[in-house]
């Protein structure tokens, strides 16, 4: 085998490998990015297919919309932090400010605004008979907000703060304990136990599929949405594919090394180095960031006899996220007369699919609408996403083992089956003549993201965001393994925002190791 030492190794390029091996690069050291995969991206990756007019659509998996992108906003800040100055180069589309988000149950609907105060005050005009819920709702949120934004304010860096330091940091904590610990102890449900308005309910409810995991088992981070478009939506110009290429020029530019159908099959230690072993190359290096889900890091890459007892308990008792059902649409249909570029979430609770297994949410998203000349689709067509939540793994388990593109006749029937449910109904729902308007169709399943992104079970987002799995129970950014580093979202919240961030952390621990 082929041998070569890099100062460090990323595993994974998901929003957290991106991101930190760019950072490292443009520090000065030399980086090796390794993807299994035959394109660089994880959930940020996007396909282009052809449809049957010859004509393409392009889909964006991962990222439908971010916020943070106005001037001076968090996500532009974490952008500048990874890639430099070069972040300026990537524009940024506004969705639509009236109509963000757009919920439609099978008795009322609602449209989220950006602003929160705009948000509380629609929700306070539509339904004036629940004032007092609103507003006692709304108190709560802001008071989640900031709790937590003191918090993360007290313990910025306590880590390199002198003992005093640490000891003026937890007095300051003190006061606010008590509400830090309920909010991170108690689901969203528990909560909003005083929340009688079933309609007020219904829409908190509807962010917990942007988490994929429902009230009665979700953190309060859940809530936290709600003053999610406090700033908009933001999509960018170009796709995910703009935003990948912005890490990796920065990565290639500073001297870094991207490689592709370079899946990591083991972490070990030869001396002083990792060793880290590919499907036929071997790589040493004197520390290590892995993307990939904690599961995949420590019970299928790294030796057991290095990882400590209780972090393999916690393994084993670590659920997983939800995953979803895809639905990849190519149409004719002027999709602009139905839908702006904000996103529309159908909720019927009275759809089940070929199992019997409920599928309530459909959330529809248009990169064509949202980015009309970021090359999405030709003139005159559309590309159009249909994600449905909860979708089970169990149900597709028994076809784990079986090759991608060749699974067996029963899985492509029961997946046709499925997909055209959802089509037909969102034609009686939404979008009307829309199976007559098909150019092109493509359905995924949990199976699906098990192939590409190695999530257990298919999840979408990590680990649960349940209270038990969340806050001080993440999966620490710095493992117990010297010069081990984590990063993704079984170290944080799901979401690109919260992975990006993830991966910065981990790349200055390493740093900080590299400097001892």
């Amino acid at each position: 085998m082929n041998k070569k030492i890099f100062d460090t190794i990323v595993i994974g390029s998901g929003a957290g490998g991106l991101s930190s091996a760019a950072y490292l690069a443009r520090e000065g050291l030399n980086v090796l990015l390794c993807e299994k995969m035959n394109e660089i991206g994880g959930y940020l990756n996007n396909f282009t297919r052809k449809g049957k007019s010859g004509d393409k659509y392009t889909f964006d998996t991962g990222l439908h919309y971010v916020n943070g992108c106005m001037e001076g906003g968090d996500f532009l800040a974490i952008l500048e932090e990874a890639v430099g100055p070069q972040s300026k180069n990537l524009n940024w589309n506004l969705v639509d400010p009236v109509k963000i988000n757009r919920y439609m149950y099978n008795d009322f609907e609602y449209t989220i605004p950006m602003g929160f105060d705009n948000f509380k005050n629609s929700l306070l005009y539509k339904f004036p008979d629940a004032k007092e819920t609103i507003n006692k709702t709304f108190h709560m949120v802001n008071d989640i907000d900031q709790t937590f934004h003191k918090v993360m304010q007290i313990t910025e860096n306590i880590e390199t703060k002198s003992l005093f330091g640490k000891i003026a940091a937890i007095s300051r904590l003190l006061p606010i304990f008590p509400k830090l610990l309920r909010y991170t102890s108690k689901t969203s449900k528990e909560i909003l136990r005083d929340v009688n308005d079933y309609r007020i309910l219904k829409i908190f409810e509807s962010f917990s599929g942007e988490c994929g995991v429902d009230l009665e088992q979700g953190t309060s981070i859940v809530l936290l949405l709600a003053k999610h478009y406090s700033n908009g939506a933001f999509y960018p110009h170009g796709g995910t594919k703009a935003l990948i290429n912005l890490f990796r020029d920065t990565i290639l530019r500073n001297g870094g090394t991207v490689m592709k159908k370079a899946g990591v099959t083991s972490i070990g230690k030869e001396g002083d180095f990792f060793k880290v072993v590919t499907q036929n190359r071997e790589f040493f290096a004197k520390t290590i960031i892995s993307n990939t889900d904690a599961k995949v890091l420590y019970s299928d890459l790294l030796p057991q006899e290095m990882v400590p007892e209780n972090v393999q308990k916690k393994i084993q008792n670590t659920v997983p996220s939800v995953s979803n059902f895809y639905t990849f649409v190519g149409t004719d249909l002027d999709l602009s007369k139905y839908m702006t570029s904000g996103n529309v979430t159908i909720i019927d609770q009275n759809f089940f699919d070929a199992n019997n297994q409920s599928l309530e949410g459909h959330f529809l998203t248009s990169p064509t609408l949202k980015d009309p000349n970021g090359g999405h689709s030709t003139k005159g067509k559309y590309s159009l996403e249909i994600i449905s939540d909860t979708c089970s793994f169990e149900e597709w388990k028994q076809w784990e083992n079986s090759k991608p593109y060749q699974r067996p006749i029963e899985y492509m029937k029961k997946k046709e089956e499925i997909g055209m449910k959802i089509i037909k109904l969102i034609e009686r729902k939404f979008i009307p003549n829309l199976t007559s308007h098909l150019d092109f169709v493509e359905f995924a399943t949990p199976l699906t993201n098990f192939h590409y992104i190695s999530a257990p079970n298919g999840s979408m987002y990590g680990p649960a965001q349940i209270p038990s799995q969340t806050f001080r129970n993440f999966y620490p950014i710095e493992t117990k393994i010297p010069g081990l580093y984590h990063c993704g979202s079984s170290t944080t919240f799901g979401g690109v925002a919260p992975c990006l961030s993830s991966g910065l952390n981990a790349a200055k621990k390493l740093l900080g190791h590299h400097k001892k």
